[in-house]
């Protein structure tokens, strides 16, 4: 039996212990899209689910699959750069960064990503209301998407905050125990 739900986050933590709040009530994730989840009825609490942000070349990305494959965890779907993975919950614990430095390397590189799609876009809603935005010209395209462009960096802005919270954070519990 299959369900699909409907869920829009902007918080991939969120979004990841909301999966696997499914799991455990036996929902295993088949597949994923923006705000479309498409789970599998099983039993309960049989895997763990964890979701990644991959920014890599093919080559690395196989290479980082096979690892991932190697060490029992399955992919399960891969959509905008996002993967997500699961494991048996039998083998334990599943994390995918078990150390600081790595974590922090990580959320790094999900603010390079994120802090310049924010920048594009809002440099594209800036420049659509304001400089391209001349109703004169070409009536009134430009400002709406200028202003659907200001929604999509705003909506940006809050996954860069939190990341760069929980980075804060782990390099101010990092220096509290050097």
């Amino acid at each position: 039996m299959k369900k699909v739900l409907y869920r829009f986050f902007l918080d991939y933590e969120k979004e990841e212990k909301w999966v696997n709040e499914r799991a455990a009530e036996g929902w295993h994730l088949e597949k994923f899209s923006l705000g479309r989840f498409v789970f599998t009825k099983g039993e309960p609490g049989t895997y763990i689910f964890r979701n990644e942000f991959i920014r890599m070349t093919s080559s690395e990305k196989e290479d980082y699959f096979d690892f991932l494959k190697d060490s029992g965890i399955t992919i399960i779907n891969e959509w905008g750069g996002w993967v997500y993975m699961k494991k048996a919950a039998a083998e334990g614990p599943f994390e995918i960064y078990t150390d600081k430095e790595s974590k922090i390397s990580y959320y790094n590189r999900m603010l390079s990503v994120f802090s310049f799609l924010f920048l594009i876009n809002a440099w594209f809603g800036i420049m659509n209301i304001g400089v391209l935005g001349d109703s004169a010209r070409g009536g009134n395209i430009s400002p709406t998407i200028g202003i659907l462009n200001i929604i999509v960096a705003l909506l940006i802005a809050y996954p860069i905050i939190k990341i760069y919270q929980r980075k804060k954070g782990l390099e101010k519990e990092d220096q509290f125990f050097k």
